[in-house]
């Protein structure tokens, strides 16, 4: 298993817990149980096309006020300048395809994007049922069935502010509960070799990098969001100077993995496809995320044996700038090469490697900053000059037309 170390590729694994939780998700996602989905791939379309619609009513709203009527042609030009790259940009794909969504991709995020805007309700028996899931894989499956509903010390000893967990997950919603169980069931081991050394001495810890492990892994899933854009509402970022969103190139990256992971579930046989490939991805980037965060709480608790987690937002500083410079580089695999042991899991082992110290990995992310800014501006240039040669056509027409009247 990944929890022991070996190269199983995650989605050969055994799926008897990832089934559960991909049923879980649906019904989430889709408000009822799994069995009555028949019209589930409408149900996708339409929201696609909702979403679709949104985005063009904000453009719309985001016309200046100056500009004059709603039909004007300043009107429409601004509008064809502020419309942010999409699927149906009239930009060059060489263009187009490095910082905008396919259509495809809209659709495989559309489920993350979901449940990333759902709050956590204890009244929700499927949260609760989430919540006792996450207990039996941080300590077992005996203890979670004796749990009780309310509040019990137990939890603190995850790395929760108090007794009751569900006031944690006020700030990071129920995408942030899935992550952590994630995190607990594909890499057992390293999660109980973590919270062994997060934990204060006087407990079963060893008091290594002593802080706050599940509130820190809800802080990351916020984090994640954040970055990658899936938030419908604002949220408060754990690290006020990171980017919310990133670049759109990293996203862009992030993007082609989830596509590519998608492709090889319906291409090859004997995949493991019972998660949603979107949060297949990114709950090993998660996971990868929390490994760096727990390394640089360490380095820093090296550097500074007196340190206090008053510190621990340098290290959430220092994830955030790994992590951007992470995803700005992120390569996705080919689709034939998506589900072998090398992929996933492996895919997101060079974060662990990035100096989020060192002065050229700053230099890079503001330069990677720079060619996506550059990418996003050619591409509204050209959808202002494709409006501006319609106009200049239908100006023609008009004036053809009206001196034809004339005559």
């Amino acid at each position: 298993s990944r929890g022991s170390g070996s190269s199983t590729p995650p989605l050969a694994r055994p799926s008897t817990a990832g089934e559960a939780f991909a049923r879980m998700v649906h019904a989430v996602e889709l408000g009822r149980p799994d069995e009555d989905r028949e019209d589930d791939e409408e149900e996708r379309e339409g929201l696609l096309q909702g979403r679709l619609g949104k985005e063009e009513e904000e453009e719309a709203r985001r016309a200046p006020r100056g500009a004059g009527a709603a039909g004007s042609v300043w009107a429409r030009l601004w509008q064809a300048w502020s419309r942010p790259p999409g699927p149906n940009s009239v930009a060059p794909e060489c263009l187009r395809g490095c910082v905008a969504y396919s259509r495809r991709e809209e659709e495989l995020y559309l489920p993350l994007r979901r449940i990333a805007n759902i709050p956590y309700d204890a009244q929700e028996p499927i949260h609760e049922r989430t919540l006792r899931q996450l207990f039996a894989a941080a300590r077992s499956p005996q203890e979670a069935r004796e749990l009780p509903a309310g509040k019990d010390p137990r939890w603190k000893e995850l790395g929760f502010q108090s007794e009751d967990p569900r006031t944690d997950f006020r700030g990071g919603g129920l995408l942030s509960l899935q992550n952590l169980v994630f995190l607990a069931e594909a890499y057992p081991e390293r999660t109980a070799r973590m919270l062994r050394e997060a934990a204060p001495p006087t407990s079963s810890g060893s008091g290594v990098a002593e802080y706050l492990f599940a509130a820190a892994c809800i802080n990351i899933s916020a984090m994640l969001v954040l970055l990658l854009g899936l938030n419908s509402v604002p949220m408060m970022s754990p690290v006020r100077s990171m980017p919310c969103p990133v670049h759109a190139v990293a996203r862009k990256n992030v993007a082609r993995v989830v596509a590519a992971l998608a492709a090889s579930q319906r291409d090859l046989e004997g995949i493991d496809a019972s998660m949603p490939p979107a949060r297949e991805v990114l709950g090993e980037l998660f996971s990868s995320a929390i490994f760096k965060l727990h390394d640089e709480w360490r380095a820093i608790c090296v550097r500074k044996p007196n340190a206090t987690l008053l510190d621990f937002g340098d290290a959430l500083s220092a994830t955030a700038i790994a992590l951007e410079r992470f995803l700005g580089s992120l390569r996705a695999p080919a689709s034939r090469d998506a589900a072998d042991a090398t992929a996933l899991s492996l895919l997101f082992e060079p974060l662990q490697k990035v100096d989020p110290l060192h002065w050229q990995t700053r230099f890079l992310n503001q330069l990677a900053r720079c060619r996506s800014g550059a990418l996003e501006l050619a591409c509204r240039a050209c959808a202002m000059l494709a409006q501006l040669a319609d106009e200049f056509g239908l100006l023609w027409f008009l004036r053809k037309r009206a001196g034809g009247m004339e005559l």
